[in-house]
C-alpha cells in the first residue's frame, strides 16, 4: 500500500474564504487527513475512502460551512476544564489564565509546533513551553505527538514530559468531532463505549459535582445504542477501558476506538451536524479533583523529567 506526505510548502489552496498555507497532509488508498503544524498540531480534516469516493468522516475544518477550528484537536498539558482557572497542589494556589471559561482545554492547541519528523506514512511534531512566555501553565513541559496510518488504521501518541523542577499535574487527550451523516441526509449513528460510571453535573456548567454515579438511561453507551441529535449530552465518563466504536449502518462505516492510558471519555453531542467523542487521561476539573481519592481524578503527578505517554487509534471497517 503505497501511502503519501505532501509536505507543508507544497500544498497552498484556498477552501471558501479560509487560506490554508501550512498543511501536511498523509494518505494511503483508504485514509486520509490534514494537519496543520501552525495550528496546535490539530487535524484540519480526516477522510475515508469507501468505493473510490472520498467521505468527511470529520468535519472539514477549513471550510466556511463548520465554525469549527480544527477536526481534531490534542489537549495538554490537561484536559476539559479547570473550575475558574484555580487549583492547589502540594500545598500551594495557583490561578490560570481564561478563568471566565473554566480554563479550558490546555494551552497548545492555538500554538505553533514545530514539525520534528515526516515520512511516508507519519508525521511528528513536537512543543516547548519554554519558547512561549505567555504560557498558561505555572510548570515547563516538553510534547510529542506522532499521527501515523497503516492501511485501514490511523493512530496518534502523545508524550508529555515535566521540564520544571518540581512535581507536575499532568494529563492530556484528543477531541475528535464526527459528521453526524456521511453518505445519507439525517441518517442514524450509534455509538457503545465501554465505561462504569459518569460525573454528576448539578450546576450545568461541566464541573463534576460529586464522585461518579451509575449513568442515567441517555448517559449509558455500554451497549450499542442510537446517538439522538435531539438528546443534548456533555459528559465526563469515569472508568473508560479505551475501547468501543462509532457506527454509522446506513452508510457501511463503523469506527473502533483503541486507547492506552485513557481511564476518561468525553461525549459531547449537540444539536449540530457533528458531535465528539474524546478518550482522555483526566476527569474534567481533575486537578482539584486530584486530592479527593473517592473521585480517582486520573491527573498523574509527574516528576521532573518523568513523562505521560498515551496512545488513541481508529480502525476503520466497512460494512
Amino acid at each position: 500500500m503505497q501511502n503519501k506526505t505532501v509536505g507543508a510548502a507544497d500544498f497552498s489552496v484556498r477552501y471558501g474564504k479560509k487560506l490554508i498555507m501550512s498543511e501536511i497532509i498523509i494518505e494511503n488508498n483508504i485514509l486520509r487527513f490534514i494537519v496543520d503544524p501552525e495550528k496546535g498540531a490539530s487535524i484540519m480534516a480526516f477522510f475515508v475512502n469507501k468505493e473510490n469516493s472520498w467521505l468527511s468522516l470529520m468535519p472539514d475544518s477549513r471550510t466556511e460551512s463548520t465554525d469549527l477550528n480544527a477536526a481534531c484537536f490534542i489537549m495538554i498539558p490537561y484536559s476539559n476544564r479547570i473550575e475558574n482557572g484555580k487549583f492547589n497542589f502540594e500545598g500551594r494556589d495557583y490561578q490560570l489564565r481564561n478563568r471566565e471559561n473554566h480554563s479550558i482545554h490546555g494551552d497548545t492547541r492555538n500554538r505553533a509546533w514545530r514539525t520534528e519528523e515526516a515520512d511516508s506514512s507519519r508525521v511528528c511534531f513536537f512543543f516547548e513551553s519554554k519558547e512561549h512566555k505567555d504560557i498558561n501553565w505555572p510548570w515547563s513541559f516538553d510534547a510529542r505527538v506522532e499521527y501515523f496510518l497503516n492501511q485501514n488504521t490511523f493512530t496518534s501518541q502523545i508524550a508529555l514530559k515535566n521540564r520544571s523542577n518540581s512535581v507536575m499535574p499532568a494529563g492530556c487527550g484528543w477531541h475528535p468531532y464526527y459528521n453526524r451523516t456521511l453518505l445519507f441526509d439525517e441518517e442514524p449513528v450509534y455509538l457503545k463505549m465501554n465505561t462504569h460510571g459518569v460525573y454528576p453535573d448539578a450546576n450545568d456548567n461541566r464541573i463534576p459535582s460529586g464522585p461518579p454515579q451509575i449513568p442515567s438511561i441517555e448517559q449509558d453507551f455500554s451497549k450499542e445504542k442510537l446517538l439522538d441529535i435531539s438528546l443534548f449530552l456533555d459528559s465526563c465518563y469515569h472508568s473508560y477501558d479505551g475501547n468501543g466504536y462509532i457506527f454509522w449502518p446506513k452508510s457501511g462505516i463503523k469506527v473502533t476506538y483503541k486507547c492506552s492510558s485513557c481511564t476518561h471519555l468525553i461525549v459531547f453531542n449537540p444539536s449540530k451536524p457533528f458531535f465528539a467523542v474524546e478518550p482522555v487521561t483526566n476527569a474534567n476539573n481533575g486537578v482539584n479533583l486530584f486530592p479527593k481519592k473517592e473521585f480517582d481524578s486520573g491527573i498523574v503527578p509527574l516528576a521532573p523529567n518523568e513523562s505521560l505517554t498515551v496512545s488513541f487509534s481508529l480502525k476503520m471497517d466497512f460494512l
